[in-house]
């Protein structure tokens, strides 16, 4: 996310969502023609790049599309069929074409590598990367480490592409500044969660009507409580969120998540704060977000997980209030940190050669990663510098021609992509060191099947449905719905998934250690 409008690829990087780094200088023009790549004078072979946008579609691709070509035709010999969707379509668009025979090439899961997987729906690159995409494998390993395709990889296949962006997302708690200080608190006094009672005790008493707390966003598990858990806990969901096979720590034994104490004595500070007055009664089903709380000027505070520091200035323009973070918990690479945005080819396409080069280029050249972002540059764009840029005087991104700034940390690899000004510049590399430098599980690289478990799954996501929402929230005794809902994911069939993960876990240790 990278300016004043740019809110949706950073929320991404919590649901999802959904974000996020300094491989090579931002005006990198690699095109990798020691690779295999065709020279463009050759015939051209064409491939369909699917992209989810949460910016707003505009009725004509072809100016867009026609830069994109002008880049990858002269470079690698392929035409792009270029094809944008919004994120609610985006699945069920690409399944279809999948489905039905439809041309489609190069797409992302949005969180759904294994099923892709499961239904044999793409392709396994290993043995079309060293050829085609060593320049970008080469700057994954460069940006996260050697290990990074263990996330993408299942029964010794790599079946995609992780985005290259700041996937360290630490829990931060992101404040009204200017209600802070009225309330006479020093953000030194937020280290923890377990400090911010006062803080919303102190706000509350300066300002009776305002809402010290609230959900991230419409989904009403999704308070901010799950992942700082996570975080401060070193929870490993074992790339599957229902939540009732987890590990903690290195223990290699895996638990109902809802059983421990980390998990009860969470909701149970959700509890308190709720019958303190500091979130709204109707959290549970509300669908007013903090963001707009604060926006409107009744929300103080939410909790939320963000890659870098810069992260209050751009959310500070999108509510026009003051914004501040403080990080409160750190953040645990798990598999599902790294896989959950994948670029992949389709086991249908007849042009995978032509979709890795393709790939190849998006992770490595400047002009056609910022081309898909910004679009055309003088009228959707105007440079700034070498790495910022700006909308044309009189425009922003819901009035330009073309922009897709907020998919940004769902393609390609950041430390190319412009920065919007007034963004820090040494922010994206800040992303890339805590990439580096945040502690993995050391069951990174493992990935749940779930196919023999599928009903079971489905079960147990309707109970985690049904009681969550009011757990996170605060809104009901956690004494007496807790085991309730520990007995409703019994006779869901969770003990069959705990089973069937500890199995494939242990098999995976084995594996490892060999």
């Amino acid at each position: 996310m990278k300016s004043k409008k740019g809110l949706g690829s950073l929320l991404l990087s919590t649901v999802l969502c959904s974000s996020l780094l300094a491989a090579c200088s931002n005006n990198s023009n690699t095109s990798a023609t020691d690779s295999g790549n065709t020279p463009a004078k050759e015939k051209l072979t064409e491939i369909v790049f699917a992209l989810p946008s949460f910016n707003r579609i505009p009725d004509d691709l072809s100016k867009v599309t026609d830069a994109i070509n002008a880049i990858t035709t002269e470079k690698i010999g392929v035409k792009v069929d270029f094809r944008l969707y919004g994120p609610s379509d985006y699945a069920q668009k690409v399944n279809l074409a999948l489905q039905s025979g439809e041309k489609m090439d190069v797409f992302t899961t949005l969180g759904q590598l294994s099923n892709y997987v499961s239904k044999s729906q793409v392709s396994p690159l290993e043995e079309l990367l060293p050829k085609y995409g060593k320049e970008m494998t080469a700057i994954l390993e460069k940006d996260f480490g050697p290990d990074i395709l263990k996330a993408t990889t299942m029964d010794g296949h790599i079946y995609g592409i992780p985005v290259n962006k700041g996937m360290a997302l630490p829990t931060i708690v992101i404040y009204n500044s200017d209600m802070l200080k009225e309330a006479g608190v020093s953000a030194d006094q937020i280290r923890t969660a377990e400090d911010l009672p006062a803080v919303f005790a102190a706000v509350k008493q300066k300002n009776p009507d305002v809402v010290p707390f609230g959900p991230i966003s419409v989904n009403p598990t999704d308070t901010g409580l799950i992942n700082m858990l996570k975080g401060a806990n070193k929870v490993d969901y074992l790339t599957d969120t229902t939540g009732v096979g987890v590990v903690i720590g290195d223990s290699g034994k895996v638990v109902n998540y809802y059983e421990t104490d980390i998990f009860k004595n969470g909701i149970q500070m959700m509890r308190d704060w709720f019958n303190a007055g500091y979130l709204q009664k109707d959290t549970a089903t509300t669908t007013v977000t903090a963001m707009e709380l604060i926006s409107s000027g009744r929300g103080f505070s939410y909790i939320g997980g963000y890659s870098g520091m810069e992260v209050g200035k751009t959310l500070s323009a999108l509510a026009g209030k003051t914004l501040e973070t403080k990080r409160i918990a750190p953040f645990y690479f798990d598999t599902s940190a790294v896989n959950s945005v994948t670029w992949m080819v389709s086991s249908t396409s007849k042009e995978q050669e032509a979709a890795v080069k393709f790939l190849n280029l998006l992770y490595t050249d400047a002009d056609l990663i910022n081309t898909i972002l910004f679009g055309v540059e003088g009228e959707d764009y105007l440079k700034v510098d070498e790495h910022h840029v700006k909308f044309p005087e009189g425009k922003d991104a819901n009035t330009v021609p073309y922009t897709a700034m907020l998919s940004s940390g769902v393609v390609g690899s950041e430390s190319l992509q412009y920065q919007f000004e007034g963004i820090n510049w040494s922010d994206v590399e800040l992303k890339l060191k805590e990439n580096k430098d945040t502690e993995r599980s050391p069951y990174f690289g493992f990935i749940f099947d779930q196919s023999q478990v599928k009903t079971q799954m489905s079960a147990v996501n309707n109970v985690v449905n049904q009681f969550l929402p009011a757990l996170v929230s605060g809104s009901l005794d956690p004494d007496t719905i807790i085991p309730k809902f520990i007995n409703a994911l019994k006779d869901a069939g969770a003990q069959a998934i705990i089973d069937s993960k500890q199995k494939q876990l242990d098999e995976w240790i084995a594996a490892q250690n060999k």
